[in-house]
């Protein structure tokens, strides 16, 4: 019998915008092995505390999150609260205004003073006080603020003006003390940090300012680099996020539409692929979250749709896009409230601090911090799923089916194995593969012209695989006829 080695590391594939067809790897991360990818599952979720009290499935509006001396603070419900990470402890610090928009954190040069917005009024903490700023007009504010040598930068989405504030005082800002966005006369969606680079995102351009050496308390210090002015612009300013010498976010471009881009120093660079780029076209980017995690040599930008509700993740190094979903409950404001589904990644704000990566949920205010050490997300299984293309081993003659193995490291678990012989449409019956025997692996059966598979596992412990291996035979009458073709 012929023998198939199917590889089980597959980027995402969408014919129409869904993953309800084509492969996909779900709650996983690669790692190069040799030619090949080995899979490995992605930490858990280890449950801390609720920032305030809620019983689900009633719901309480995450606003943002941010590291403050090695602190997390968090905006719930319009209560900006400090969650200790010493004590484990939760204390209200202060109250925003009644709109229930995302908050936008900088920080001062070591940690000396805290500034966030949250499109309308501007705050800062500076571990005693905290106190509502008058900002230079009334914005409404784009997402984004941006701390650059010594002053905070914000951005207005009514009249294109970038603004600067004191030198070294975010509690104060001069209307006069602004540079407008108008080099491309696009309009202003976003603006983050870069390099030594404040940039500002449009519609469909990018432009980048430096500090010209001059600029005082009512005059600002930004001068555009012209040079550098990309016609790639951006769809959402809130799947905009700096880390470590490069920016990501999702990009808008007049030729192409939507896609997702990263800077490489000050050039951009499309990451997206067209299955990509159909699943961010489907949604109407009225909702989005963003942020970047780091762990064992993976630099991860998970991205959250929430109208479609879907959560892509992009792998910096292995240059590859997987899904990450969790087991949840759906909330008041979401179908079948109260029941629990393998719904889009909850954790929707991150913040870095006391070594450890604190995440906070969109909708029940529950902190967790990611954990490489168990695997379930606070006692709840994770759905690592593995769709492979459809393959027909070169040939559209019927295959008949015999043993599948399942190659990977030997851990007490069961594998659940299906196959669909019509394009996804309708599958097999799940069979079971122990994953800590001798030779892991079933006898199937069955034949078809083309087959996907989905391997998935959800048990609480580690996971590490390489591929499946697949035995298989094509039927005598098929052989026959490709051998007249041949002759």
């Amino acid at each position: 019998m012929p023998i198939q080695r199917i590889p089980l590391a597959d980027n995402i594939g969408s014919r129409d915008g869904t993953l309800d067809k084509d492969a996909r790897t779900t709650n996983v991360v690669f790692e190069k092995s040799g030619q090949h990818h080995t899979i490995i599952k992605r930490p858990g979720l280890t449950y801390v505390t609720q920032i305030t009290p809620v019983t689900p499935p009633q719901l309480a509006l995450s606003q943002g999150m941010t590291n403050f001396k090695e602190n997390a603070i968090c905006v719930v419900d319009n209560v900006v609260y400090k969650f200790d990470t010493g004590f484990l402890s939760v204390s209200t610090i202060g109250a925003t205004s009644s709109t229930l928009n995302r908050s936008y954190f900088a920080k001062m040069i070591l940690d000396s003073k805290l500034f966030f917005h949250n499109t309308i009024n501007g705050y800062t903490w500076d571990s005693t006080t905290f106190s509502t700023v008058t900002l230079p007009e009334a914005g409404p504010f784009v997402p984004g603020t941006v701390f650059l040598d010594n002053w905070i930068f914000i951005g207005s989405s009514s009249s294109n003006k970038i603004y600067s504030s004191y030198i070294g005082d975010p509690s104060q800002w001069d209307a006069n003390s602004n540079l407008v966005f108008e080099q491309t006369s696009d309009t202003l969606i976003g603006i983050a940090k870069h390099l030594n680079y404040l940039v500002a995102f449009g519609k469909s351009s990018t432009q980048f300012y430096y500090d010209s050496g001059v600029g005082t308390d009512t005059y600002s210090p930004l001068l555009p680099a012209q040079s550098y002015t990309m016609e790639v612009g951006c769809a959402s300013g809130d799947s905009v996020v700096a880390t470590d010498n490069t920016v990501l976010w999702i990009s808008y471009t007049k030729t192409h539409g939507r896609s997702v881009h990263l800077l490489d120093g000050v050039s951009p660079v499309k990451i997206s692929t067209n299955s990509i780029d159909k699943i961010i076209e489907k949604d109407s980017l009225s909702k989005v979250s963003a942020f970047v995690y780091k762990f064992y040599g993976h630099t991860l930008y998970l991205l959250t749709l929430h109208n479609t509700g879907v959560t892509i993740v992009f792998d910096v190094e292995e240059k590859v896009w997987y899904q990450w979903t969790q087991w949840a409950m759906a909330s008041s404001d979401q179908p079948n409230a109260g029941t629990y589904f393998e719904s889009y990644f909850r954790p929707t704000f991150y913040a870095q601090a006391a070594n450890s990566g604190w995440v906070l949920d969109d909708d029940t205010a529950a902190l967790y911090y990611f954990n490489s050490n168990i695997y379930q997300d606070n006692g709840q299984p994770i759905y690592c799923r593995m769709i492979t293309p459809i393959i027909d081993n070169g040939s559209t003659s019927r295959k008949f089916y015999g043993r599948l193995e399942v190659v990977g490291d030997k851990v007490d678990a069961i594998m659940r194995v299906r196959h669909s012989g019509d394009d996804y449409i309708t599958w097999s019956s799940y069979r079971s593969v122990n994953l800590n025997s001798s030779r892991p692996q079933v006898y199937l059966g069955g034949a078809d012209r083309r087959r996907a598979w989905e391997f998935l596992h959800t048990d609480n412990t580690p996971l590490r695989l390489e591929s499946a291996e697949i035995e298989f035979r094509i039927g005598e009458m098929d052989q026959e006829q490709n051998q007249g073709r041949r002759g």
